[in-house]
């Protein structure tokens, strides 16, 4: 899948869950609300909330799901960002 970036932001509920497939170094930033992401093949699971991004690392699957509100920014992780751009820890 080719996903073209131009800083779609999405607005999901408390439990929506979406799926990116082959999406490696695209940054998900939350702006409102905490996410819970995990990648295939990635054994371990992040949590991220305002203020924090996460950056694609693999190829395959990313699943997103919204623990409380959220909206949520998707950019390439080359674009300039003001916010933390690590890995959460």
């Amino acid at each position: 899948m080719h996903l073209r970036l131009d800083a779609p932001v999405l607005a999901l509920e408390a439990g929506q869950l979406f799926a990116l497939d082959d999406v490696r170094g695209t940054r998900i930033q939350p702006r409102e609300g905490t996410l819970w992401i995990t990648e295939e093949g990635e054994p371990k699971d992040f949590v991220i909330g305002p203020g924090e991004a996460f950056v694609v690392a693999r190829a395959g699957r990313t699943l997103v799901q919204a623990v409380a509100p959220a909206r949520v920014a998707l950019t390439s992780a080359n674009e300039p960002i003001a916010a933390n751009d690590a890995r959460p820890g």
